[in-house]
């Protein structure tokens, strides 16, 4: 397995080589989502087949499926409010929670909560997906020692197990982090 300085160091042909059979995937992805197939894809996709369904509305992410495969390897960004977004990346964070919620008890139970107590379970994994961004930075910042990945991991899970002790810091959260996608319309 490559460790993170590797990876963050590929050479741009490599990188390029990567998103393009990447962009083949999600290609591949998006046609059994359409096709209605999705529950034929292997168990490791369903989660993100399940995050294509939920968005395939959306003109930029339909974009950013639609012709993955074209693209050879350059990257699909949108402007939203001054940032550059990545449709694709939205997806990914969407299929992490999703992955998640099934898998960890901690997170299904932040999860529950959040939906129990007035979220959409669209906006509870935007929720989630955003406390889990800052986690995923920190895993892959290739300048960090395990043990400051292993404090982001014990912030990550206070956060999540504060998302089902404490109201106002959920309701904090549900403000912040809106149900829809603004800018991906």
């Amino acid at each position: 397995m490559r460790n993170r300085l590797e990876v963050m160091t590929m050479p741009d042909s490599k990188l390029t080589e990567l998103r393009k059979l990447m962009g083949q995937r999600n290609k591949i992805l998006y046609e059994a989502v359409k096709a209605g197939r999705a529950a034929d894809l292997p168990p490791e996709d369903q989660a993100m087949a399940r995050a294509v369904s939920e968005h395939m509305h959306l003109r930029h992410v339909h974009n950013a499926l639609e012709f993955a495969d074209l693209r050879e390897g350059e990257t699909y960004e949108i402007e939203v409010d001054g940032n550059a977004v990545s449709p694709i990346a939205h997806l990914v964070m969407h299929a992490t929670v999703k992955s998640q919620v099934e898998a960890d008890p901690q997170v299904r139970a932040a999860f529950e909560k959040l939906v129990a107590t007035g979220s959409s379970a669209h906006q509870a994994e935007h929720i989630l997906a955003f406390l889990f961004t800052g986690l995923y930075f920190e895993m892959t910042n290739p300048g960090n020692t395990d043990t400051e990945v292993e404090n982001a991991r014990v912030v990550y899970y206070r956060r999540i197990k504060r998302i089902t002790l404490h109201a106002a810091y959920r309701k904090k959260l549900t403000r912040q982090f809106r149900d829809d996608h603004l800018g991906f319309g």
